[in-house]
């Protein structure tokens, strides 16, 4: 934590990490196609399997976890069209729901944990974002452009596409 001049912790919005998100699984996504942007809804499992798999196709091997993690569920990510690149994802996992920022022009993933007692559901609270925030949230992640151009836009059908292919997936 950062520590202000009168001495106090600075409050910092979830972790920050150096290594990128861990990538997608291909066969289990479904494209949502959303002018600039693409959805890309995903069913998904986290272990530290995965975890580990993923540094060490970084080369980092020294950064293996054994923490028990294993979660999965819906996971949308929200990547620009033109570049292919993933700046948001919302990762509605069972049991340790949470979002990230993908930051590329600082090379950071930030991973904030989602409060399901606050504020609900984490599918339903997705949605809602992708619905109303989306826009501000891109900024926030560094793409302005992208950002400008999805204020720009009308995203409800390809929202409420987003939202058939997870009640499909909450079927199987």
């Amino acid at each position: 934590m950062t520590t202000s001049p009168s001495g106090v912790e600075a409050y910092r919005l979830g972790r920050t990490y150096e290594v990128m998100p861990i990538p997608m699984v291909p066969d289990r996504c479904v494209e949502v196609p959303a002018g600039a942007l693409t959805f890309i809804v995903e069913s998904r499992n986290l272990s530290d399997e995965a975890i580990n798999a993923n540094a060490l196709d970084r080369g980092r091997p020294d950064q293996t976890v054994d923490t028990g993690i294993d979660d999965g569920g819906a996971c949308i990510h929200v990547v620009g069209t033109a570049d292919g690149l993933e700046w948001l994802r919302f990762d509605c996992f069972d049991n340790e729901p949470h979002y990230h920022y993908v930051r590329h022009g600082e090379q950071a993933n930030q991973v904030v944990r989602f409060d399901q007692f606050a504020e609900g559901d984490p599918q339903a609270w997705t949605l809602e974002r992708l619905r109303t925030r989306l826009p501000a949230m891109l900024r926030y992640a560094g793409a302005g452009d992208l950002a400008d151009a999805v204020a720009a836009a009308d995203l409800t059908g390809a929202v409420d596409e987003v939202a058939s292919v997870l009640d499909r997936l909450g079927a199987s």
